[in-house]
């Protein structure tokens, strides 16, 4: 009966997403050269030196440009077919350095100016993001080649990852005493799986939001994995969700609470806890120095992923700059933007209120206004018993920990509906809500959840009419 509905969950909300993803602006179609809108794809493409079949200007026929296994993905950069608008999106976000005549890798647009295009002779083109999605593509590539795409990868994934918080939720629930209670376990399923960000997210497949798919489906995945008690798993997912969203490390506290606390009357001893959370740290520390390796041998610091090297607008150049990619001077202006930002409404030049009449600031839109069911984790602030006492409160400190660095970032994603740096943290939001919402009389309960569906459909609606949220204003 579980398996099944496991099972049930997982087809219907990925078929969910697979519609969207063709309907909407990337589709489902590799790009047999550059990838359009993943870079994560390009690196996978360069560590196993995929050769590329560049297509002739004239029309004569393709042109073969052999490559050899590689760190760097420059081959791919020079040999790029400018053929869509997007093209120039995911240029831009590659980490392009230049070496000095010492040796010394700088970034390229101090040296050049704002154009990756410069001088492609003299330039290491990078992937400038963590490498946990590039890893669990390695090997799918070599099985499919260019069949694989993260469009209808990243659809497969956001439907396990419901389907993993729905049996979540349903454990999370009994254990918190609100098991029996309403609403039911069909109406938390649509909360995760159309009631938050997380749908407008997983059809897309681009560099960003793919890495967060990845890293969330993994984070929930190591965080049911624990609790059934399989933790040299729990560990290795865990693994590849941190070295995809670096931030996910903060959810270490409840995954080990979950791990470790097993009966709700007697409390581990000392030796219990460190034979219980060895196996998941074990497992969990090669990607970590797979990643702390990677980052040194590709930019000469193990703590740069390649952010200082990126090409970007002059504003964020400057920020960066001034302040770092984390500073308090960024917090204010990105708790509004996440915390308070009302939605937008959209006028002609005239001032017409035309469609799509509301829609997201660029820079974001407050959370109750994405998922108005997550005002219920006021309702989650308690629970009864020692077990259950510890668990709440490392659901309630790895939320914490996860989203706090989205909060002191450089930047706020920009052009989302939401602010999409909290979907880090999304198996702990709905773990809280859950708890919240079943302690609320089920009116209005259900009518949070239906509210919260409605404004994350309407955000999918406006991707598949091209009407991107953010980018109408």
């Amino acid at each position: 009966m579980i398996r099944s509905r496991f099972l049930r969950l997982w087809i219907l909300w990925s078929l969910l997403y697979l519609v969207l993803a063709v309907a909407g602006p990337n589709g489902l179609v590799p790009a047999p050269v550059w990838p359009v809108i993943s870079q994560h794809l390009l690196q996978a493409r360069a560590w196993l030196g995929s050769d590329i079949e560049a297509p002739d200007p004239d029309g004569g026929p393709d042109r073969l440009v052999a490559v050899s296994p590689r760190l760097d993905v420059t081959p791919y950069f020079e040999t790029r077919v400018v053929r869509d608008p997007r093209e120039d999106s995911i240029a831009a976000n590659l980490a392009v350095a230049a070496r000095t005549p010492e040796g010394e890798l700088v970034p390229a647009q101090e040296v050049w100016g704002g154009s990756a295009a410069g001088r492609p002779g003299e330039l290491i083109c990078q992937v400038g993001f963590p490498l946990g999605p590039a890893l669990l593509l390695l090997p799918l590539y070599a099985l499919l080649g260019g069949a694989l795409a993260t469009q209808w990868l990243g659809a497969i994934l956001g439907g396990l990852a419901v389907a993993i918080m729905d049996r979540l939720m349903t454990d999370w629930t009994a254990v918190m005493g609100v098991g029996e209670g309403m609403p039911g376990a069909n109406a938390l399923a649509a909360l995760a799986g159309a009631g938050t960000l997380w749908l407008w997210i997983v059809p897309y497949g681009d560099t960003f939001l793919f890495a967060q798919v990845v890293g969330t489906t993994a984070l929930a995945a190591a965080l049911l994995l624990g609790w059934r008690q399989h933790p040299w798993a729990a560990g290795l997912v865990f693994g590849l969700a941190f070295a995809s969203r670096p931030a996910m490390l903060g959810a270490l506290p409840l995954l080990l609470v979950l791990s470790v606390v097993r009966s709700p009357e007697v409390r581990p001893r000392l030796r219990e806890i460190v034979a219980r959370s060895a196996p998941v740290l074990m497992a969990a520390l090669p990607f970590g120095i797979v990643t702390l390796v990677m980052n040194f041998l590709r930019f000469g610091s193990a703590r740069e992923f390649g952010y200082s090297f990126m090409i970007l607008p002059s504003f964020l150049r400057m920020r960066l700059l001034e302040h770092g990619q984390l500073s308090w001077a960024y917090l204010a202006r990105n708790l509004h933007a996440v915390g308070i930002q009302p939605p937008q409404l959209v006028h002609d030049q005239a001032g017409a209120l035309v469609f799509p009449l509301l829609a997201s600031d660029p820079q974001g839109m407050g959370l109750l206004f994405v998922t108005p069911a997550f005002i219920a984790l006021a309702a989650a602030l308690w629970v009864n018993g020692r077990r259950q006492t510890m668990f709440l409160a490392a659901a309630w400190l790895s939320l914490a920990l996860v989203c706090l660095p989205g909060l002191f970032y450089y930047n706020t994603g920009w052009v989302q509906w939401g602010g999409r740096f909290l979907v880090d943290a999304w198996p702990m939001w709905l773990l809280l809500a859950a708890l919240g919402l079943r302690r609320l009389p089920r009116g209005p309960a259900m009518l949070l959840i239906v509210v919260s569906v409605i404004s994350n459909l309407w955000a999918a609606l406006l991707v598949v009419l091209r009407v991107w949220p953010g980018c109408c204003m």
